[in-house]
């Protein structure tokens, strides 16, 4: 079956959408809209009239001074939701990622999908758009077993996270927009090696605070020392069932003792565990049997390692031809 596909960039554009997911909905034009950093787009495919997926992705720039194409990437995050039951979601996968590569191919110099949560989803629409993968993992933790997140921990976690408490560590949900450009600046001056992903800019924290935190789909989580704040993380919530954590981050060098990092993931995933949430998500961490770094940090919290994989396109021929040959 053909199935008719159309690019969206505006909000306003889209046909009535289910909410299936956390990343590929209407409110993500919100989260990334009116910002020079990012331009939002949807791939929506058509059976007739009737909307079956729907793919978003942002077009980031990397570069304040440099607008061409050298200097724009492509994300996209997570599989896309479809519309439907029994849908050929192989089919539909490959028109609308066939779609977004003619989209912006020159547009964009890479683009990256990540987050599959499954190695071989959509692998047929990837190698056939000449994209290559790099083997990655993926770790969350499960908050339906009958041992609490306590018991999961290594016993060296709970001795830290024991620590932190007794020196008086606590964690607090941001509610006050007032103080949102002081908190910004404050994550800015942390060290960035504990930033887990690429800093973004302000208008990501306040669309996501104005767009999200007050319409109960996230949450920003700050940890305080003697009223100073010291680490934190930005929650995204997929209705009940999953908790993403899309950025965390902690002053470890400067409060080495406390263990600032630890004591806020551990708040945050004990936070979605009495609120009755399925999983807690930290997405692609790390290369596939790395047990080192981030990876080897995250398993210790008790989560379980799933293979994955990270796809990757370069639009310029020659590059991605050699790029195919070494990676696969």
């Amino acid at each position: 079956m053909k199935y008719n596909v159309k690019t969206f960039y505006h909000k306003e554009e889209l046909p009535p959408l289910e909410e299936v997911n956390f990343f590929h909905n209407a409110s993500a034009f919100d989260w990334y809209g009116n910002s020079p950093t990012y331009t939002p787009l949807m791939v929506v495919a058509f059976d007739g009239e009737k909307p079956v997926a729907a793919m978003f992705a942002i077009i980031m720039r990397i570069n304040r001074i440099f607008k061409g194409k050298l200097f724009k990437r492509c994300f996209i995050t997570q599989q896309p939701p479809f519309f439907g039951q029994e849908l050929p979601g192989i089919d539909i996968f490959n028109a609308l990622i066939s779609h977004l590569v003619n989209e912006v191919k020159h547009k964009v110099f890479l683009i990256r999908y990540d987050n599959l949560g499954n190695a071989i989803f959509g692998y047929k629409g990837f190698r056939d758009n000449q994209f290559y993968s790099v083997k990655w993992i993926n770790i969350r933790n499960s908050l339906q077993r009958k041992r609490k997140i306590w018991d999961q921990l290594s016993a060296s976690r709970k001795n830290q996270i024991n620590k932190a408490m007794k020196r008086g560590l606590t964690m607090e949900e941001f509610v006050s927009e007032e103080n949102l450009p002081e908190i910004y600046k404050l994550i800015q001056n942390t060290n960035n090696k504990k930033i887990s992903r690429r800093f973004p800019p302000y208008q990501y924290f306040e669309n996501f605070f104005c767009h999200y935190v007050k319409e109960g789909k996230g949450k920003i989580v700050l940890t305080r020392f003697q009223g100073k704040i010291i680490g934190g993380a930005i929650l995204g919530f997929e209705k009940k069932s999953t908790v993403y954590c899309l950025y965390y981050w902690g002053k470890a060098k400067r409060h080495k003792i406390l263990y600032p990092t630890i004591f806020t993931l551990y708040s945050a995933m004990k936070m979605a565990e009495e609120q009755g949430f399925h999983y807690f998500d930290f997405m692609d961490v790390g290369f596939l049997h790395k047990r080192a770094g981030r990876s080897h940090f995250l398993l210790q919290f008790g989560g379980k390692q799933r293979a994955t994989r990270r796809w990757y396109r370069f639009n310029w021929g020659l590059l991605n031809f050699f790029a195919n040959q070494i990676y696969d």
